[in-house]
């Protein structure tokens, strides 16, 4: 059953970054917002690479002043290098580098990224916990 944890985790990475660009490039229905909430546990936490704390309402008070932000000047949200870190009953940590790139720039913003993954009881879909994000400046790995 851990395996096919997994297997949604990796699957919800991409999803949730998609989602994160169509929304940031005002596409899609304007209910999505409250959709891909969903998939945040209620005491997420995410540590943005400034080192600041926010929580899923912080998140959802970002998000919904974002919508369309982007519009004028498409934004690009890829990820790569996605990968499950550990797995236990019920948990999946996983890292991944995600790619932000603005049309025109030369250069993607890139992030480090490890996210915990939990499976709620009773719940098949695994659920946001905990995001660290981490800057990588142009030329790391």
């Amino acid at each position: 059953m851990a395996g096919a944890l997994a297997s949604l985790v990796l699957a919800e990475i991409a999803e949730r970054h998609a989602f994160f660009e169509r929304w940031f490039n005002g596409l899609g229905a304007e209910d999505a917002l409250a959709t891909s909430l969903a998939r945040f546990d209620p005491a997420f936490r995410r540590v943005d690479p400034a080192g600041r704390e926010t929580d899923v309402a912080a998140l959802e008070a970002s998000l919904a002043s974002r919508r369309g932000a982007c519009a004028a000047a498409p934004l690009s949200i890829t990820v790569e290098d996605v990968a499950v870190l550990w797995q236990g009953e019920g948990a999946v940590l996983a890292g991944y580098v995600e790619l932000q790139r603005a049309a025109g720039s030369p250069e993607p913003h890139r992030r480090r990224s490890t996210a915990l993954f939990i499976r709620p009881p009773g719940g098949d879909a695994p659920l946001w916990r905990h995001v660290q994000e981490t800057l990588i400046h142009t030329g790391e790995a």
